[in-house]
């Protein structure tokens, strides 16, 4: 019964130690606007502010620079995406015809803070009504849809999209009545 009680134990153990590990994947943008992944997968990547670089370290131990200027940013092995930009990490959420990203601050007051870009390829711009207001200066129909909407409701979901992705659609893709 012991060698059972043991044996169970040992592989209790061993299954904890065999954790399946994060890899990374250095994310391109290609002239078409797509995405272009970089293999091999890479254990760790880190980010310096000042001066902007990004480190990288392989499976065997490896550590390397990468060259900045084409980068877009990296995607875990569980799909998420982030963008890198001007030194910054951000969480891609939801990309579509609008890219919001977010931060998150972890500790005693967990906050997250959300970004914008219109394109993806554009800057990164906190997610506020001033920023809305000058990205769209030139689209009254987005400029009518940031006054009426609360800005407790653009990062409302319907489990598809978020409002304000949903707002920018609606001004840019409207609804036909041939399509209903």
């Amino acid at each position: 019964m012991r060698y059972w009680i043991l044996l169970g134990a040992v592989l209790l153990f061993v299954q904890g130690c065999t954790r399946h590990r994060t890899h990374y994947q250095l994310v391109y943008r290609n002239d078409r606007g797509g995405y272009q992944v970089q293999n091999p997968d890479l254990r760790t990547v880190k980010v310096h502010w000042h001066p902007y670089n990004v480190q990288v370290t392989t499976d065997s131990g490896q550590k390397k620079t990468v060259a900045t200027e084409q980068l877009w940013g990296y995607k875990q092995t569980d799909g998420t995406l982030y963008r890198l930009y001007l030194g910054n990490t951000y969480e891609v959420v939801q990309e579509k015809t609008l890219t919001l990203y977010r931060q998150s601050d972890f500790g005693e007051g967990a906050t997250e803070h959300y970004f914008f870009s219109v394109t993806p390829d554009e800057p990164v711009l906190s997610l506020n009504r001033h920023n809305l207001e000058v990205a769209f200066a030139k689209y009254p129909c987005m400029q009518e849809l940031i006054q009426q909407t609360p800005a407790r409701n653009w990062l409302k979901t319907d489990h598809k999209s978020y409002r304000l992705i949903e707002s920018y659609e609606h001004c840019y893709h409207p609804v036909r009545v041939s399509d209903r």
